[in-house]
């Protein structure tokens, strides 16, 4: 027993080596110029044993895919549960929401370049049919739905400003992730500024 739990461990420890240094490569070298022998001498395993693990790159990128999708998606859910239990309102629940999207980038900037920089689902062709990304933007819509039934915010087409709020976010996070501001007391500050006045232009 003690055996095969062992196995297990060992097998799960090579399988996340492979998807981490699938993950370095991809960002350094891009999608095309990575080959499963450029993984395995990463990580200094033969070929053979990566396809033990993946069939072909496709299925490393897939595995990628779905643990960075699930790990935003989640820090999305998690401070909309904790909003809703502290009985926020619509807007200030937009609030938390959008601060999740941009501590989500901050803290994972490679899985973040993966999912909304370099693009890595387009670039690879590898199709997810139950998108993170995409549910993620499904709940903002619905948080700002819920503003404007609360009539927190202006009434419009929910989707247009859904994009208009997420390309903000986007934008901030991509800056605080490839630019260093000058005199910057702090990102908080940043953050929360930049959140508060956008939504602001928003509200009734």
């Amino acid at each position: 027993m003690k055996h095969i739990k062992r196995r297990e461990r060992e097998s799960s420890e090579i399988r996340r080596k492979i998807i981490e240094a699938a993950r370095s490569l991809f960002l350094n070298q891009g999608y095309a110029e990575v080959s499963m022998r450029k993984i395995a001498d990463q990580i200094e395993y033969s070929p053979t044993t990566i396809y033990h693990y993946f069939a072909n790159k496709e299925a490393v990128v897939r595995e990628l895919l779905l643990e960075g999708n699930t790990l935003f998606l989640q820090a999305l859910q998690q401070r909309e549960q904790e909003g809703r239990a502290a009985g926020l309102n619509a807007l200030d629940m937009l609030k938390t929401v959008s601060d999740a999207y941009v501590r989500f980038g901050t803290a994972n900037p490679e899985y973040y370049n993966i999912l909304f920089i370099s693009n890595l689902e387009s670039v690879s062709l590898v199709s997810l049919f139950d998108s993170g990304r995409f549910k993620g933007f499904e709940l903002l819509e619905a948080g700002l739905k819920a503003a404007m039934e609360e009539g927190c915010i202006i009434q419009g087409d929910v989707r247009l400003i859904a994009r208009s709020v997420w390309s903000m976010l986007h934008g901030l996070t991509s800056l605080l992730l490839n630019f260093e501001f000058p005199m910057a007391k702090s990102n908080d500050e940043l953050i929360a500024f930049t959140i508060d006045t956008f939504l602001r232009g928003l509200s009734r």
